[in-house]
């Protein structure tokens, strides 16, 4: 059949293993929050706390690297590949300077928000430890993340794949020791996982490094040119509305989180729950965000817009297939899912009321993962930006806030009311991005995007 559909093909030759690579890392996650649900109730809303803070600053940097995806793709395949040691240079730049900058941020500033935030004093002892210890390793997942970008945009999603499944098994292992402490080590809880993640991050640059430099028979990145360390405008422009445009999404979570922990730290638990769920859910609608936006920009240099539209009608029917099994899944196991995580009855309980939530919104959030990579291909980020503002500032918190404190129906829906307000902003987020595609299209119908030497 995929030979028949040579579109199929392309697009699945990218997803699986992309899938599988964005599995594994998010799996790290699950892993975490696994072992501490079964550690301690008050070190999982610890972690949840710590991670709803900073998240959208990690996400920030993994953002600014979607810059790398159009443009390697574009002069790879434009021929001029000699122009990926100046995009990786300045995607090094960028990293370590805002990577640095971001770990001060989560050392002296989040942890006066976690200390507000938290109703108990374990939890929020818990939490700013947590911070501490992971924050050297903000410009190291930067770092891991431009490589990746790197590797896929060039078609070769094989080796982030190793690296993702080295890295989720060397923190499983990590997690074990340093958690509940085995072989001699303390049990450090919550601190430990922070350690365990922040040992995965530096291992998994030094692969990715030492591959590419020494092993790799065509080696990618083959020089860092050290005024583009510092020279990285073209990244930024395109890279910022993306960084800023994910961690809008990933900070309205966080924001969820925030304002969840209002109505105690086992709510907390049950939040971080269903976050690391949904999360594991989208995993692969990120893989298929991140593969629209390779094929995009691909189509639009070989073959123009009626390329583009094939590409982009094949991804929304795997997405329509993918979130549709995920919905019946949800639906039918809501009331055990949380058990993975937690024996905590009351925690347990405030989760399964979630997920039953979460499952419809799965479906506009699939439509504005593939919008998003579609538009990101023609380097069209900061509409996409705007968008997800506006939906998700603008509809989804105020409306969610007031569904659970102050509608008719505040008592019954109670956290639950965030989430109903979480759907409808990514309603409107879908059908902005829809929208703002067509639009573009229509600009570039009879073109196609060169590659001139914009760089230098």
């Amino acid at each position: 059949m995929v030979k028949r559909f040579p579109v199929l093909k392309e697009v699945l030759h990218l997803l699986f293993p992309m899938v599988l690579t964005m599995t594994l890392e998010l799996s790290i996650s699950v892993v975490d929050t696994i072992m501490l649900g079964h550690y301690s109730a008050l070190h999982l809303a610890a972690v949840g706390l710590a991670s709803s803070l900073w998240l959208p600053v990690g996400c920030f940097l993994i953002g600014v690297t979607f810059g790398i995806t159009p443009l390697v793709t574009r002069h790879l395949h434009g021929r001029q590949p000699k122009l990926v040691n100046l995009y990786m240079s300045q995607a090094v730049g960028l990293s370590v300077g805002l990577g640095v900058l971001a770990s001060l941020l989560v050392v002296f500033v989040l942890p006066h928000f976690a200390g507000m935030m938290a109703t108990e004093e374990e939890t929020r002892r818990v939490s700013v430890n947590y911070l501490y210890i992971f924050a050297p390793a903000l410009p190291m997942l930067a770092l891991m993340t431009s490589y990746k970008n790197l590797f896929e945009a060039a078609g070769r999603p094989g080796f982030p794949l190793f690296v993702a499944s080295t890295g989720l098994i060397l923190n499983i292992l990590f997690n074990y020791v340093l958690i509940f402490g085995k072989f001699g080590f303390p049990a450090m809880g919550a601190e430990g996982a922070a350690v365990a993640s922040l040992l995965s991050l530096y291992l998994a640059v030094s692969i990715f490094f030492v591959y590419d430099r020494f092993i790799n028979k065509t080696p990618l990145f083959t020089r860092l040119v050290w005024r583009y360390t510092r020279k990285f405008s073209i990244l930024l422009n395109v890279g910022a509305p993306a960084g800023f445009a994910f961690a809008f999404e990933v900070g309205l979570f966080s924001s969820m989180t925030w304002l969840i922990s209002s109505f105690g730290d086992l709510a907390l638990g049950g939040g971080q729950i269903v976050m690391s769920y949904t999360s594991f859910l989208f995993t692969p609608l990120m893989a298929m965000s991140a593969v629209t936006a390779i094929v995009v920009a691909k189509a639009m240099s070989k073959e123009g817009v009626e390329g583009v539209i094939k590409r982009v009608r094949v991804i929304v029917g795997l997405g329509l297939t993918y979130v549709t099994a995920c919905f019946m899944v949800t639906q039918l196991f809501h009331n055990h899912i949380p058990y993975i995580y937690s024996s905590n009855e009351e925690v347990v309980a405030l989760a399964a009321g979630i997920l039953v939530v979460s499952a419809f919104y799965q479906f506009p959030d699939m439509l504005q993962a593939v919008f998003t990579g579609a538009l990101r291909g023609f380097r069209d980020t900061r509409s996409s930006m705007i968008a997800f503002g506006v939906s998700l500032f603008g509809l989804s918190m105020p409306f969610g806030y007031w569904l659970s404190h102050y509608s008719s129906w505040s008592e019954t829906l109670s956290v639950r009311g965030f989430y109903i307000g979480l759907g409808a902003g990514l309603c409107l987020l879908a059908t902005i991005l829809i929208l703002r595609f067509r639009i573009v299209l229509k600009r570039y119908e009879g073109k196609r995007i060169g590659s001139p030497r914009e760089v230098a």
